[in-house]
């Protein structure tokens, strides 16, 4: 810990004021983690969905709306790689 009462002060202040902020700089982890079982259940339902509607439509119908959502994701799936990126490793 700091010796220095200058600085302890300012630790608290930090603390007191912006906990997340201290916690980053302390190097301790103050988010709780949360499980991933919810967006498992949405992506498990969401392809179940997907995977009967292009079952039930013509080949040509489903293959055609699987390109536009490919093209139509692939800018925000490359916005989502480059801010994950900047992430400070855990």
């Amino acid at each position: 810990m700091d010796d220095d009462p200058v600085l302890r002060s300012l630790g608290e202040d930090l603390a007191r004021d912006d906990p997340r902020l201290a916690a980053l700089l302390e190097g301790v982890d103050a988010a709780p983690r949360r499980s991933g079982a919810p967006r498992v259940l949405v992506l498990v339902l969401l392809t179940s969905t997907l995977v009967t509607v292009a079952l039930l439509v013509s080949p040509t119908v489903a293959l055609g709306a699987t390109a536009m959502l490919l093209a139509t994701l692939s800018p925000l799936a490359v916005c989502w790689l480059c801010t994950v990126g900047d992430r400070p490793a855990r």
